[in-house]
């Protein structure tokens, strides 16, 4: 049920289905809880499962975790004027460059560029 081949998994899976008499109970048992679902959930891919009430609403906004059909909420951004869109990215910049200052500590990559060392100008004269 790990193959790289659909084929050859889904032919697994089917046959281990088989063997655990049809019963997704035992299949779940065996397999475990991952393997069992995806097995299942590949199946309903294939399948045209879409009842008649969610073809009705599949246009309509249908928050995922609750199932509930609901107004789409406006975009916040589509209100916000440049400088606040490029203040809010600023803001989310949370990954920075680093560099290791000759102490073994982390600093920003602009201090450890700026910052001579004087290890370094110690060893050249040796």
């Amino acid at each position: 049920m790990t193959h790289v081949d659909m084929g050859v998994k889904q032919t697994a899976a089917e046959f281990l289905f088989v063997l655990c008499k049809e019963s997704v109970n035992n299949l779940l048992k065996y397999t475990g809880y991952g393997n069992g679902s995806r097995t299942f959930w590949c199946t309903l891919q294939d399948e045209d499962s879409d009842t008649e009430e969610y073809k009705s609403v599949k246009t309509v906004f249908i928050n995922p975790i609750t199932g509930h059909v609901e107004e789409p909420m406006p975009n916040p951004i589509n209100e916000m004027t440049d400088e606040q869109k490029e203040y809010e990215a600023q803001k989310l910049n949370v990954i920075r460059p680093m560099g290791v200052r000759p102490d073994g500590t982390l600093a920003p990559l602009e201090e450890t560029l700026c910052d001579p060392t004087e290890d370094n100008s110690e060893s050249d004269s040796d």
